[in-house]
């Protein structure tokens, strides 16, 4: 009996076969239908929008600019917040998520802008001003999204750094806001090296 009671001891439960020391490996997140058009689904929503906007105002007459010029300064104001508040979504703070969302946010502000921009018509009408404003916008209110969302991901996935943060609320919020300084440094400076590549592709093509 007694080496008995010793072997079930040595090699845990006898009923179930499970070592007494084994500690089940929590199971992986079940993607769920929705996850590929999280992030895409508010931005072609916003895109859709815009869309039907210039449609009614196609004329290029000083009205219809006026219209689109609140627009452009809109554009990055609407497009942003609306795309990163997906992070609310069930299962959606991960880095995967994070990348679909900047990538949806890029498509978006490139056809949204183009589409609004060439509602000015033809000849010199601010369009130079329009892409610049559209473009510093968009990279200050991106930076700050993926610094605040990164934050958000990390104390889902980290508990450690989910304990850290709750109990340094403070210095925790000013470091993510302090973060978002590097972050807009390098998405500027990759969103502009894309930029120079895509003109220089097009510019190619035109010759």
């Amino acid at each position: 009996m007694a080496g008995g009671a010793n072997r079930i001891r040595r090699f845990g439960n006898s009923t179930t076969g499970i070592p007494e020391n084994h500690h089940p490996t929590p199971p992986a997140r079940e993607s769920s239908a929705l996850d590929p058009v999280r992030p895409g689904s508010g931005a072609g929503i916003f895109t859709a929008a815009v869309f039907w906007s210039c449609a009614r105002h196609p004329a290029g007459e000083s009205r219809d600019i006026q219209l689109l010029e609140r627009l452009v300064w809109l554009l990055p104001f609407l497009a942003v917040p609306l795309a990163f508040a997906t992070v609310f979504v069930p299962g959606a703070k991960n880095w995967w998520w994070l990348e679909r969302t900047v990538m949806a946010i890029t498509v978006a502000l490139c056809l949204c802008g183009g589409r609004v921009l060439h509602g000015f018509g033809s000849g010199s009408k601010g369009q130079d001003g329009g892409i610049i404003v559209i473009f510093m916008f968009a990279l200050i209110l991106v930076s700050l999204g993926m610094a605040i969302s990164g934050a958000m991901i990390l104390a889902e996935t980290r508990p450690g750094f989910d304990e850290w943060f709750r109990a340094r609320r403070v210095i925790g919020s000013v470091l993510t806001l302090l973060a978002a300084v590097p972050i807009g440094l390098v998405v500027g400076f990759v969103a502009m090296l894309l930029f120079a590549v895509v003109v220089g592709i097009w510019t190619e093509f035109l010759r």
